[in-house]
């Protein structure tokens, strides 16, 4: 691919002042505001793991002989670069991902002769599935990896229980007005004992007016009267409080195989995030979300849950995608739960970009994985080499990109007028 913006260039006074700048100001933010510096290194760590996705396009084009002409870090106006061998290095300002160009991705690429050879077209079949499906492979492996540290240093999410014990506050919330914060125990209702999630969420539900709520922080123990507010989208009270999540323990040994098991029924559960939200009636509830006639919370297609919410249900759970400000707020959440939570939110969304990345339509990596076997099977059943001619293909790719814009635009509208 191609950046359009490729052709601007900015001078290197500025470019080393802005990288001066943006460094200050990191230092500056982990130093003020720890909780924000967090959950703005879990949002870079997604760009990382997009760029990573792009290595692995790299490094299996390079391995098969393929020409790659760029290896960008972001978008836009060249920052900084270099140039090693046939590849320039650099980097954009707009780091929402990388690129790399590989010479020759398809029948209508005009390519200089002697690079004729070089190029992904040439290549027999196994090299171009290779770098097909390297990107998904590779946040296959990140979530392994990432799994695998959240079984064998915490526990199996599969077996996770919801304990009294706030993990984070939502704000502005019922929670947040009376003064309670992350690491606070609920012990009672009305000088009623709670010891389960369940029983705290139950309880709240059947509020309108102030309760009398005893928590425990720092081995004492307080009372405060709360007024849970109504969730404008289930009508039901709420207190603004998510629970944070109990793991049992897990050996070594059973963390290194728990975590091929565990990533795969995540991915089974992406898969049927999908299957819903495109589903007849995934696609009514999305637009009855977009025209404000739908009641009842939403969750995503594109992360697991990592905690429970007071006056929010699962059976009212709607399936959505989310945009980069509602994976803000869900890191935001995370941050405050705690590392299990960060790390279970990246595994959930490298999962699913890696299966939704294989859809077999352009532009995704599916659809370079589709025309790679149709061709292979065409030319094997014609005894002559078939290639794709991807100019039929463009109305279709033209479609998929279209949705995806919607999808984005939307997902956006939703995220700033009906947060998650």
């Amino acid at each position: 691919m191609r950046d359009p913006l490729a052709e601007l260039e900015v001078p290197a006074k500025r470019t080393a002042l802005g990288f001066a700048v943006v460094a200050g100001l990191a230092v500056a933010g982990a130093v003020l505001a720890p909780k924000v510096a967090a959950t703005v290194a879990v949002i870079v760590s997604l760009i990382v793991m997009i760029i990573l996705h792009e290595a692995g396009h790299y490094v299996m084009a390079k391995r098969a002989g393929m020409k790659v002409t760029e290896f960008f870090v972001g978008f836009g106006p060249r920052l900084w670069s270099f140039r090693r061998g046939e590849t320039e290095y650099g980097i954009k300002p707009f780091v929402l991902g990388g690129y790399c160009r590989i010479v020759g991705m398809n029948n209508i690429e005009e390519v200089p002769p002697e690079d004729e050879g070089r190029t992904y077209r040439s290549k027999p079949f196994h090299q171009k599935l290779g770098v097909a499906v390297a990107g998904s492979t590779v946040h296959f492996m990140i979530a392994i990896v990432l799994m695998f540290f959240v079984l064998a240093f915490a526990g199996n999410p599969n077996d996770a229980r919801l304990t009294t014990t706030i993990a984070g506050i939502s704000h502005p919330s019922a929670a947040a007005k009376a003064g309670l914060r992350a690491g606070d125990k609920i012990v009672a209702i009305d000088n009623k004992p709670v010891t389960s999630w369940t029983a705290v969420r139950d309880a709240v539900r059947q509020y309108d007016n102030g309760m009398l709520l005893t928590y425990e922080r720092d081995g004492h123990r307080q009372t405060v009267s709360v007024t849970p507010e109504r969730d404008p989208a289930t009508n039901r009270p709420m207190l603004g409080v998510s629970s944070k999540i109990a793991l049992p323990k897990t050996s070594l040994p059973a963390a290194v195989a728990g975590s091929f098991r565990e990533t795969a029924r995540v991915g089974q559960l992406s898969v049927q995030a999908l299957g819903r939200v495109f589903s007849p009636s995934g696609v009514h509830q999305y637009t009855n979300q977009l025209s404000g006639r739908t009641g009842g919370n939403s969750g995503t297609a594109s992360s697991g849950g990592t905690s429970g919410s007071s006056g929010n249900s699962s059976d009212d759970a709607k399936v959505r995608f989310v945009s980069p400000i509602g994976i803000a707020r869900y890191a935001g959440q995370a941050v405050q739960a705690g590392w299990v939570s960060v790390f279970l939110l990246l595994i959930s969304i490298n999962v699913f970009v890696g299966i939704f990345n294989l859809v077999p339509l352009l532009p995704f990596d599916g659809g370079l994985v589709a025309i790679a076997v149709y061709e292979k099977l065409a030319s094997m059943v014609s005894g002559r080499k078939v290639e794709v001619d991807v100019r039929k293909l463009v109305p279709i790719t033209a479609a998929v990109v279209a949705l995806l814009l919607f999808i984005g635009l939307s997902a956006m509208y939703l995220d700033i007028v009906r947060p998650l």
